[in-house]
This record gives structure tokens, sequence and C-alpha cells, in this order.
């Protein structure tokens, strides 16, 4: 974030204005890894039902009132 304060010559979170000056963060890759792993895994769920259904559904008839 410091990089962005100096490329607009602004401070983001002022010290007189609030109580945090600044907002420490560290990127663990295991929250990387496994909220990537939780999208992707509820992704293949979602489509589950759809496909079944649709597998299931016979061309003739969902094309015959087209």
């Amino acid at each position: 974030m410091g990089w962005l304060e100096q490329l607009f010559q602004t401070q983001f979170l002022p010290a007189d204005v609030y109580s945090v000056s600044r907002l420490p963060s560290k990127l663990e890759w295991t929250d990387v890894f496994g909220i990537t792993t939780a999208g992707l895994v509820m992704s293949f769920l979602a489509t589950i039902y759809p496909a079944r259904r649709a597998a299931k559904t016979d061309p003739v008839e969902a094309l015959r009132y087209e």
C-alpha cells in the first residue's frame, strides 16, 4: 500500500483522522490454496445437479415444443 500512497501522493489512512494509521497484512499461501480449493469444489458441486437433470431429458421431447 506504500507504493500506492507514493504514486498518488496521498495517505489513505491519516493518523490524525483514524486510530489506525496502517493495516498490516500477510499473505498466507495455505489460505490461498484453501480458498481456491473450496471455490473449485463448490463450483463443481453446483454443476452436478443441472448436468444430471439435462442428461435425463429426452432431446426429442425438449425440442418438440421449441
